[in-house]
């Protein structure tokens, strides 16, 4: 049987956003966009003067920018995922594990007479 190499990678998800975002990504930056225009002119209206405004607010952007970059763009080169996949996987573990025994289940032998 013939084998050809692929030069890319088949499993990534699509660039579909001018070939430089995906989808999933542009919702994670759309939803981030939409807190930030929510919060900033609160706490630029807080302050005082202009300044302390624009630091206040320059300060306040960088947890919802890491919490968007950190979900939408890093990716895990161990798990082969975005980090937002993996929080997902990592969440889900505890319900998948289960108590495990050889043999057979004592617990499993109900007879039909239990029911009626």
């Amino acid at each position: 049987m013939r084998t050809a190499t692929v030069p890319e990678d088949m499993s990534s998800e699509q660039k579909t956003i001018l070939g430089v975002i995906s989808v999933r990504q542009l919702i994670y930056l759309i939803i981030g966009g939409g807190a930030l225009y929510g919060y900033i002119p609160v706490v630029f209206n807080m302050m005082d003067s202009f300044v302390t405004g624009i630091i206040a607010c320059l300060f306040s952007v960088i947890p919802t920018a890491a919490i968007v970059g950190l979900l939408g763009f890093r990716y895990m080169h161990d798990y082969h995922m975005f980090y937002d996949k993996y929080l997902i996987v990592r969440i889900g573990y505890k319900h998948q594990i289960g108590v495990w025994r050889k043999g057979k289940d004592q617990s499993s032998n109900i007879r039909m007479e239990d029911y009626t």
